[in-house]
């Protein structure tokens, strides 16, 4: 196992920088705070002067647009169609304040406004993950943001935290840096305990990182200390580590790069999965397939595809490409993965042989029900 240190941070050439609604907003009004904003758009002009490339996360619309329009913040659960409007109304804003900032340092920025849908599709994958390396190699700034004013609560990333690592690891960056309004992941909620420690290095994959998740979030993000410790494990799994500081000081992002023992650095192991593994364990599950023990430990013990003699029953609905646990009898969920077949005619095969798909189904697409390749142990 590889022991990261701080200094190994100054060879990263790209960082994906996440800014969190309650960095970019005053307290008082959630009216953008001008002086953090200039300096964020200085840090990034200057990593732009030393040779890394830089890819914004940002929030902020909804808390700009309600700044705008000067209203409360809305019940997520209940008044959806209103904040869906605040984000329309306060991303076009957000993004006139990118574009007229880096403007002073002949920087040009390029909005994309990802749905977790987006990320699902594979070929809306590729698709993202080709006009972000575009965009980079021609030295502009792609700034991104969850299209709020579309989705709904079943298709949202939920967080600006989990976007931010979705797009770490779509864009293949070194780095990512959650700018925050806590300054460090504590052994608590420094908020609330007194006695709580600032974590200066761990591996993001320790699971004594779950005691510290305390909720920590306020009243204008969406996420807490969980969905950052949750980000940053979902990049590690690509070899991608993540820094939390406090972002009302974008000059520590400088600091980091330098070494500097600034904020929480949560480290990648050495381990790390392929692309398409972490793209699978990322999406949503339609539904569950069960097996027999002889079929999981083929998939564990052996990294075989799941044939259709090892199922015992399926629960849920589901496609032909669709994404579906794997659990054994006893209901513990072992893995997950593409579908090759839908629920129904699961259903129809489960227990026989593969031989016998064509005659059961009246048609044959594959021997196997859940390829290896489409398959990732949980």
């Amino acid at each position: 196992m590889i022991r990261f240190n701080r200094e190994m941070l100054a060879q990263s050439r790209r960082v994906v920088l996440k800014v969190g609604s309650a960095v970019l907003t005053r307290p008082s009004d959630k009216s953008l705070d001008r002086g953090v904003f200039c300096r964020l758009v200085e840090v990034v002009a200057e990593l732009r002067a030393q040779q890394r490339d830089v890819v914004i996360v940002t929030s902020g619309a909804v808390a700009l647009g309600r700044s705008l329009i000067g209203c409360e913040r809305p019940d997520r659960q209940k008044s959806l169609p209103t904040l869906q409007a605040l984000a329309a109304i306060g991303q076009s804003l957000l993004m006139d304040y990118y574009e007229q900032e880096l403007r002073h340092y002949n920087l040009r920025c390029a909005q994309i406004l990802l749905t977790r849908a987006d990320l699902e599709d594979r070929t809306r994958f590729s698709n993202a993950r080709r006009s972000i390396e575009a965009l980079l190699e021609m030295g502009v700034i792609p700034v991104i943001n969850e299209n709020d004013a579309v989705t709904c609560d079943q298709i949202r990333f939920g967080d600006n935290d989990t976007l931010s690592a979705r797009v770490a690891v779509l864009s293949r960056a070194d780095l990512l840096i959650i700018m925050s309004d806590i300054d460090a992941v504590y052994t608590g909620n420094p908020k609330t305990d007194e006695h709580a420690v600032r974590i200066d290095v761990m591996d993001a994959c320790d699971p004594h990182l779950d005691e510290y998740a305390g909720d920590s979030s306020g009243d204008v993000g969406t996420g807490g200390m969980i969905t950052k410790i949750s980000a940053a494990r979902m990049a590690a799994k690509m070899g991608i580590s993540t820094v939390v500081i406090y972002g009302k000081r974008p000059k520590y992002v400088l600091q980091v790069l330098e070494g500097k023992e600034i904020g929480t650095l949560l480290y990648a192991s050495e381990h790390r999965q392929t692309l398409h593994k972490v793209w699978l364990e990322s999406l949503l599950v339609k539904g569950r397939i069960l097996c027999d023990d002889g079929a999981r430990e083929a998939i564990v013990g052996q990294g075989r595809s799941l044939l259709p003699k090892g199922i015992t029953g399926v629960t849920g609905k589901f496609l032909e490409g669709e994404c579906v646990e794997l659990a054994s009898m006893s209901g513990d969920v072992f893995a997950k993965g593409l579908a090759l077949y839908g629920d129904s005619d699961i259903l129809k095969i489960a227990g026989h042989h593969s031989s016998e798909i064509e005659q059961l189904l009246g048609y044959h697409v594959s021997d196997v029900i859940v390829h290896r390749d489409d398959l990732v142990l949980i």
